[in-house]
């Protein structure tokens, strides 16, 4: 599965760790119908990853506002689709500063308006 990084705008100060979209083309369209029926409003895949680290950046799928029992299925369904070699974890935005780096810096691969 080839992987595509978007670089946003966002960095506030200089070693800040930076959030950019991540788009998984394959698995975003698997997804979609799994967000629409699991009522999930917003779906992001982004990277986080800090300037001068060589390491792989840590890969999210980050959602609206779900219950416990909606994130268990959407984890589930993620891991059936997801290669072997491949690690993402499922954060939910909320109020904080990192939701809103999130909302502001990325493009959400599924929306229900």
């Amino acid at each position: 599965m080839s992987s595509t990084f978007i670089e946003s705008g966002f960095t506030e100060e200089k070693l800040r760790p930076s959030v950019v979209t991540l788009n998984l083309p394959p698995l975003e369209k698997a997804l979609i119908p799994i967000c629409a029926e699991l009522a999930i409003t917003q779906a992001y895949f982004v990277a986080l990853r800090s300037q001068g680290d060589a390491r792989t950046p840590r890969l999210m799928l980050a959602i609206g506002p779900a219950t416990t029992a909606v994130q268990r299925r959407l984890a589930a369904a993620v891991s059936e689709m997801l290669p072997e070699d491949m690690e993402l974890d499922l954060i939910e935005l909320s109020a904080d500063a990192f939701s809103d780096s999130v909302r502001q810096s990325c493009k959400p691969f599924y929306r229900c308006d």
